[in-house]
């Protein structure tokens, strides 16, 4: 895929396993662009966004990273690309797995449960509504599926079988003395920037509840009533 793609691809990932094998083989290189849901941790947020990336830049090469999971959530959208003519490379992480709940339950020394998924061929019903369906199951073809996407024209899906026993785990980051790492953005080290990350979160969300109660009238007679903060709230409150 990082062969294939064009120099100014936009890229959206589902969360989860998708988002991971992204970070460790697709260079951000040149003009290229990566969108997800990093900090809600949204699912199947990846085919949407292609979407939407697809319709403000449609001279532009869009991949979508899709989970199975995600994607069997939202398979009616493949009814508007195809609708729309929309060029979205759709890739396929197809390991009949809730993939990241499935690491995590291992992880915590849980036994798997829930995480299995009944899929059907993604590329069959891909093709039945009017997208290019092409699917891999034998490693020894998926390069040349790979870049047989990419060069289709028009609206296409990969769906890939993948091992579900395979453990994604991100690319490992420079160390530095004492086991933190710098960050790439300040040369600070992780655990000082999230302790500062947390304060400011604590006081924006104290400045937050204090702004309430500025606007909610307390009860007459509770100790709010009596708060230095909430005084002439008859007269601001909203009736």
């Amino acid at each position: 895929m990082d062969t294939y793609a064009a120099e100014d691809a936009v890229f959206t990932s589902d969360t989860g396993m998708a988002t991971v094998w992204l970070s460790r083989f697709v260079t951000m290189s040149g003009d290229r662009r990566l969108i997800g849901s990093y900090n809600l941790g949204s699912m199947a947020n990846a085919m949407p966004q292609a979407l939407g990336a697809q319709l403000w830049a449609p001279d532009r090469q869009i991949v979508a990273l899709c989970g199975d999971g995600g994607l069997s959530m939202l398979l009616g959208d493949l009814m508007t690309i195809s609708s729309y003519q929309l060029p979205v490379k759709i890739v396929v992480f197809d390991n009949r797995r809730l993939g990241m709940v499935k690491l995590e339950q291992e992880q915590a020394g849980l036994p798997e449960f829930g995480t299995e998924l009944d899929n059907p061929d993604f590329a069959a019903v891909a093709t039945a509504l009017g997208l290019t369906g092409i699917r891999v199951s034998d490693p020894a073809d998926l390069q040349d599926s790979v870049r047989r996407a990419f060069e289709t024209p028009g609206p296409v899906l990969l769906d890939v079988l993948t091992n579900p026993e395979e453990v994604a785990v991100p690319g490992s980051r420079p160390r530095v003395k004492g086991g933190d790492s710098p960050s790439p953005r300040s040369g600070r080290s992780f655990r000082a920037e999230r302790a500062d990350r947390m304060h400011r979160m604590h006081r924006f969300d104290d400045d937050r509840c204090l702004g309430f109660a500025r606007v909610i009238r307390p009860l007459p007679g509770t100790r709010a009533a009596h708060h230095p903060d909430t005084e002439n709230l008859k007269e601001r409150a909203p009736r």
